[in-house]
């Protein structure tokens, strides 16, 4: 990996450790589909401005298909998912459980690519899943059933990523980064949108909920997407993903700064013991 690749990572890292906190503060307004659908759409609305003024063509009948799953796979589903969570947990530990993507990642890899599960492996998947369970522990024994329900959406969230991080790199090596990304996330938010107003908006939406929204469709969405696809094409699925070693940092301190969420001990324990298990 190179200075330029790691520096990527960094910075995407960031924009997505803190689009937990920006969930945690739109979901309440506009409900978990609504903010995931218009999340993509705005985001896929500035890529299609960007294509415009940049002249970049889209190939349409050719990668329809792919944009469809990849949308539905890696953004709609876990958008919505994630966004359910932050209503019953705490941002920090949303972003932690994102971190066992990579190892999701390695159980799909084997799958889809035939990469070689080894011992090392193994061991780092035994070890992070416990590394969950530490996590969690304080909030599933003292949850209720929607906070359970929080912490399996994560984990669902998480498992997806994996999944379409090998799908990806298996099957969509004939696109670039940029059509791969506005088509994804187009399909993605156009998928969430039949369903986005059963729940209705609450309370009131000023400009700076708007400019939060514009935000976090624009740069902790279509800019990282952008990067993210292009990094699993360089340096592949797996490496790509370790992305999430960061976010847990990145995720814990924006969630104290703009939430004074303060994480018990046991959130430190375990998001090192679920990295530990990463880095296998």
């Amino acid at each position: 990996m190179t200075i330029k690749q790691l520096v990527l990572l960094l910075f995407i890292s960031a924009l997505w450790g803190g689009s937990f906190i920006f969930m945690k503060i739109l979901t309440p307004v506009f409900g978990p589909v609504m903010t995931s659908s218009f999340r993509l759409l705005i985001a896929s609305g500035f890529l299609y401005v960007y294509f415009l003024v940049t002249k970049h063509k889209i190939i349409w009948r050719q990668s329809l298909k792919f944009f469809v799953i990849v949308g539905i796979l890696n953004s709609a589903i876990p958008f919505v998912m994630y966004s359910f969570a932050s209503s019953y947990i705490d941002a920090s530990l949303s972003v932690i459980l994102n971190s066992t993507s990579p190892m999701f990642g390695a159980v799909f890899g084997f799958i889809i690519l035939k990469e070689k599960l080894n011992l090392s492996k193994s061991i780092g998947l035994i070890i992070g899943s416990f590394g969950v369970f530490i996590v969690s522990s304080f909030t599933i024994f003292n949850g209720s059933i929607n906070t359970y329900l929080a912490i399996a959406a994560c984990i669902i969230a998480a498992m997806l990523y994996g999944y379409s991080g090998n799908y990806v790199k298996k099957n969509v090596q004939h696109l670039d980064s940029k059509t791969l990304t506005f088509g994804s996330l187009l399909f993605g938010g156009l998928s969430l949108l039949p369903f986005s107003f059963f729940h209705g908006i609450e309370g009131t939406i000023d400009y700076k909920i708007i400019l939060l929204f514009i935000f976090f469709g624009v740069m902790s969405t279509a800019v990282t997407y952008i990067i993210y696809y292009k990094l699993i094409k360089e340096i592949g699925a797996m490496k790509a993903l370790t992305v999430t070693y960061l976010m847990p940092i990145f995720g814990v301190l924006w969630a104290y700064l703009f939430l004074n969420e303060i994480p018990s001990v046991n959130i430190y324990i375990g998001s090192v013991v679920i990295l530990f298990g990463v880095f296998l």
